[in-house]
């Protein structure tokens, strides 16, 4: 049997299909496949940000349209706050 003595260490950083595991627009964690596989397509973005904020506007998105700051505040206070009563239930 023969071992090689020598060690490779390989630096993935710099890989541009890596897959992060937020999302970009909301913080919001990717919890399923169907977040990863939006997220390849729409700019590291989750479903759920995908189906509020791109759906109705692919083109204006291609395009460089992104929501207001206020508008994303709005959807991330109410967004949490769905996921805290859920929770309490």
């Amino acid at each position: 049997m023969y071992i090689n003595p020598k060690v490779v260490f390989k630096d993935h950083a710099s890989e541009k299909n890596k897959d992060k595991f937020f999302c970009d627009l909301c913080g919001f964690p990717h919890g399923s496949y169907k977040d990863f596989e939006i997220a390849r397509e729409w700019n590291n973005t989750c479903h759920e940000c995908y189906l509020t904020f791109i759906e109705a506007r692919r083109k204006d998105w291609k395009e460089g349209w992104r929501p207001d700051k206020e508008t994303l505040k709005e959807y991330i206070y109410n967004r949490r706050n769905v996921l805290i009563n859920q929770e309490i239930k």
